[in-house]
């Protein structure tokens, strides 16, 4: 077990560490950029003035606006990742195997709450509700004929996610932005207790918790402003259902991880 421990103490480190310099990268990225752009500004001064009255520019004066609302949409594609348990490795008598599988039957869709706090900083509040399909492979053991017989079970989840971020964009061209954005996702399931009353059934936590960064496009049309962003979310919550159903045991940690392709609409 304290082998155990120590390496649930690296994950933990380690996805610390990842989150840690992630920021530093893009807290110089940021500072880097603002550094060229006043740059820019010093060698070729901009006419304001005529940059709002210029009409292929797009509602011009819609970053100055001091709150922002919208909606999203989007798809992941989903997995999880299963660190299995000493008492899988040592107890002779285990006849089950769980072997995760990658899964697109993934839809989420939720709001968007975005403050300005600077020129290109922007923090953003977006609760979703996201049904969730992770699929895993039963191996269970036929002892009259020694043989495994897999079984792909889905288990099948809602949840409310509430990510807050932090949102860095480029200077504005024309219509278009790019952005990066990064920040933590804590989650909660609905309708755990029926899943967790199930003694036979193979299950996950009520809550969740993970860190998430990405990147996107903002274009600027005639009356919204719309944003394709593909993401990644890795988790850090052990999302093992501690049930006393069988399967609970042969695994000591399990994280989920997905890919997202979201669109804003702003």
């Amino acid at each position: 077990m304290k082998i155990e421990q120590k390496k649930h103490s690296f994950r933990l480190f380690s996805s610390a560490s990842f989150a840690v310099l992630f920021l530093m990268l893009f807290l110089c990225f940021g500072n880097f950029s603002s550094a060229l752009a006043q740059d820019v500004n010093k060698k070729k001064p901009v006419n304001q003035e005529r940059k709002r009255k210029d009409k292929s520019l797009n509602i011009p004066d819609y970053d100055s606006k001091p709150l922002h609302y919208g909606f999203i949409l989007g798809m992941h594609y989903a997995t999880m990742r299963i660190d299995y348990s000493n008492y899988f490795a040592d107890n002779t008598d285990t006849t089950i195997a769980l072997l995760p599988q990658r899964s697109m039957s993934n839809f989420a869709v939720g709001m968007i709450i975005d403050l300005p706090l600077a020129e290109q900083w922007n923090f953003r509040f977006t609760p979703t509700v996201g049904l969730y399909e992770y699929s895993v492979t039963h191996k269970q053991l036929e002892r009259a004929t020694g043989k495994y017989v897999d079984t792909k079970v889905p288990v099948e989840s809602v949840f409310f996610d509430f990510p807050i971020l932090l949102k860095y964009k480029s200077i504005r061209r024309n219509n278009n932005r790019l952005y990066m954005v990064g920040g933590i996702v804590p989650s909660i399931k609905v309708g755990g207790r029926k899943q967790r009353d199930n003694k036979e059934a193979f299950g996950m936590e009520d809550y969740n918790l993970e860190v998430t960064y990405g990147l996107g496009w903002d274009h600027y049309f005639s009356f919204f402003k719309f944003a394709p962003e593909i993401r990644f979310t890795h988790g850090i919550a052990n999302m093992n259902l501690r049930n006393q159903s069988v399967y609970f045991k042969n695994i000591d940690r399990m994280t989920t991880h997905k890919i997202s392709l979201l669109f804003h609409f702003e």
